[in-house]
């Protein structure tokens, strides 16, 4: 049976707190000492420190194989809230490495129009050009 490879996950990760504010106040905030978190390694970098992640051979090679940097945030539920947290709810945001969009040429088993309508052959159209042209004297009605 065939067995796909799946690619590792690559990205970087930053954890934001509630603020315990509503919109449109800000709603979340992090320190400017808070660390990112590499997906592959799991080793932490400084915000000034996020070309040296970008630059090692983990990240290297989804970069030769043609990924790109998007951002990406999403909130989930704090798993183990601190006393001091002021809501229930932390956002993630992160930089995910991801392969460029490639539409299929073929989704859905439909040709394109191109390779669906005949094209006519040339050696079609000179061999109707050499047949002579007597049948129409037989098509003139009858007076």
């Amino acid at each position: 049976m065939y067995q796909q490879q799946k690619q590792p996950f690559c990205a970087l990760t930053l954890y934001l707190n509630p603020t315990g504010n509503k919109s449109p106040k800000f709603e979340y905030k992090a320190d400017a000492k808070s660390l990112f978190t590499c997906s592959l390694t799991k080793k932490k970098y400084k915000l000034s420190q996020i070309n040296e992640w970008f630059m090692t051979e983990g990240v290297q090679n989804f970069v030769k194989q043609g990924y790109t940097g998007k951002w990406f945030a999403k909130t989930q539920q704090i798993e183990n809230p601190k006393q001091y947290d002021k809501g229930d709810f932390q956002m993630v945001l992160s930089f995910i490495m991801i392969k460029p969009y490639k539409p299929q040429p073929n989704v859905d088993g439909l040709k394109p129009v191109g390779q669906s309508i005949p094209q006519v052959q040339p050696q079609q159209v000179e061999v109707a050009r050499k047949q002579p042209d007597d049948s129409f004297d037989d098509d003139l009605p009858p007076f």
